[in-house]
């Protein structure tokens, strides 16, 4: 269960200079920036905003998405950025396996990818394959006590994966979980200071 299809999405993606921020998610920085550089798959990762921050740190990025606008604008701010040589597009859904163009990368990246818990399980387990043995996978989520605790994110509980959830995905991709862990994130929505309950998962391919 998603909330749009790939032609909602590319409709919302054309109709605003940028969905998202353009500055890299606070825990992407917090975990990932003492990892040395390789390469790196960003699954559904929109316009790029992680995979072009390590893509600044000299990785090789590579970023696959389901909507082809937010894959074209990514490419786009690669290339004004002087970093369109180790940026990479693949039009995928997150949900199915996939011939990644990096693959077997280093790290797997996956920010704020809400969708049902069977759906999630799949994507996490075939983005595993994807990645080189002793890899890294990097999630963060909107958690599901974001619905009573936080602001913004889905309002659809099934959406929102609980740890229970994330650790039944791992242990079916024969990840070695080293983080998984309840974040609170500050920010400020209309210029009003809110908080966001989120979810960050740190593990490893066996």
């Amino acid at each position: 269960m998603t909330t749009m299809n790939p032609d909602d999405w590319d409709a919302r993606y054309a109709a605003a200079p940028n969905v998202w921020s353009i500055t890299p998610n606070e825990f992407v920085v917090e975990f990932l920036s003492d990892m040395p550089a390789g390469k790196v798959i960003d699954l559904a990762g929109g316009e790029g905003r992680n995979a072009l921050w390590l893509a600044g740190r000299g990785w090789q990025a590579e970023v696959a998405d389901f909507s082809q606008v937010a894959l074209d604008k990514f490419t786009a701010r690669a290339a004004e950025e002087g970093l369109g040589h180790q940026c990479f597009a693949t039009l995928a859904d997150a949900t199915h396996p996939t011939s990644y163009q990096l693959a077997p990368a280093d790290l797997g990246l996956i920010a704020y990818l809400q969708i049902d818990a069977a759906g999630l399980s799949d994507a996490i387990f075939a983005l595993t394959e994807a990645l080189a043995s002793g890899a890294t996978l990097f999630g963060v989520w909107h958690e599901r006590e974001n619905l009573t605790r936080g602001f913004g994110g889905p309002q659809v509980p099934e959406m929102l994966p609980s740890t229970d959830e994330l650790r039944a995905a791992c242990e079916r991709a024969g990840l070695r979980i080293h983080t998984l862990e309840q974040r609170e994130r500050h920010f400020k929505s209309a210029g009003e200071p809110r908080v966001g309950i989120d979810v960050v998962l740190v593990a490893t391919r066996s």
